[in-house]
């Protein structure tokens, strides 16, 4: 990504705030019958969750016989994450995606699945979230605070990545500027490993690298690889110190709106798209690793140097525990290992 790019990002950003009001417009804007929704969200086109979105969009027009449409915004078109969750929220966005760390701001206990090495067996955190109690409680919890849960895709582990040198144990990461997702346990965490983290938002990333204001940050693979951040870092460690997955939400008032049977399509049109983009998501991983193998020096992490991060970060899930909760950390950690 050059700062060209970056430019043209920040103008489409400016010329979405200008025309907000025709832009985004409301989540169900009436057209000759037509409902529109907007999806804004900060990923390139190109990546699998703009894929799934649009999976998404497709089924929703077969379903309602052409009668609801999906206007998509992606690469941070309609405004930064915490913009686009506020206007999900305030019902003047359709609907965005974001990790549970931006949602954490409007719902605290979502803290818990940024905690480092939570996931112990990746293979159970779907039907957690799809069928399972900590899904339910994540629900109850979502629409006090405005929201309703659509669905979920995967993003998957995160690792660290930097300019300076390669990271294998703890004390490697003292020192390093880190760029981390504005989250409080993000930034615990990085403490405890001895970084310096700085919170930022992904659109703001790459010019930062370029310019030295960070040293490195913590990614997915695959996001890694299609916004070329390869291109302004060099050290790739896969400690794997959180799996993460995006949850795709709307307004209460906005689902509010739907009739019944308008639901039930946007439901089964967003479980097509997830069937598809979970099953897709593991080998996008393992094809941006094996890309990132001949462009950067990367380093796995052995199991005995594991266990010195999970020490390390054991005093960041007592920190985080009463904002948390107890009961749903326990849940949290009963059904992902």
């Amino acid at each position: 990504m050059s700062a060209t790019r970056l430019s043209r990002r920040s103008f489409l950003k400016s010329s979405a705030a200008l025309g907000a009001a025709g832009a985004i417009g409301a989540p169900a804007a009436q057209a000759q019958g037509t409902k529109t929704l907007k999806f804004g969200h900060m990923l390139p086109p190109d990546q699998v969750h703009h894929k799934a979105i649009a999976m998404f969009g497709d089924e929703l027009a077969k379903l309602s016989k052409n009668t609801i449409k999906l206007d998509i915004f992606p690469s941070s078109q309609m405004g930064s994450i915490a913009e686009m969750l506020q206007s999900v929220q305030a019902g003047s966005l359709s609907m965005s995606m974001a990790v549970p760390a931006w949602y954490s701001s409007f719902m605290k206990p979502l803290d818990a699945f940024t905690l480092p090495y939570l996931v112990g067996n990746e293979d159970k955190l779907r039907p957690a979230l799809e069928s399972g109690p900590l899904g339910h409680e994540i629900s109850k919890m979502a629409e006090p605070a405005g929201f309703k849960v659509l669905g979920y895709l995967l993003l998957g582990a995160r690792s660290i990545c930097n300019k300076q040198r390669a990271v294998n144990k703890p004390e490697d990461c003292k020192g390093l500027k880190l760029r981390v997702i504005n989250s409080p346990v993000y930034l615990a965490t990085f403490r405890a490993l001895g970084a310096n983290p700085v919170a930022m938002d992904p659109s703001e990333l790459y010019l930062a690298l370029q310019q030295g204001v960070v040293d490195g940050f913590e990614y997915p693979l695959p996001d890694l690889v299609a916004q070329r951040m390869y291109e302004v870092s060099k050290f790739l460690s896969l400690d794997r110190h959180t799996t993460d997955f995006f949850i795709i939400t709307t307004s209460v008032k906005s689902w509010n709106g739907f009739s019944a049977q308008e639901q039930g399509w946007i439901t089964s049109a967003m479980k097509t798209a997830a069937d598809w983009q979970w099953k897709t998501q593991p080998q996008e991983i393992a094809n941006a690793l094996t890309k990132l193998r001949t462009l950067m020096t990367v380093n796995d992490i052995s199991p005995e140097n594991k266990k010195l991060f999970v020490e390390a970060t054991k005093p960041v899930y007592a920190q985080f525990e009463p904002s948390i909760g107890k009961d749903f950390l326990n849940l949290a950690i009963k059904e992902l290992n």
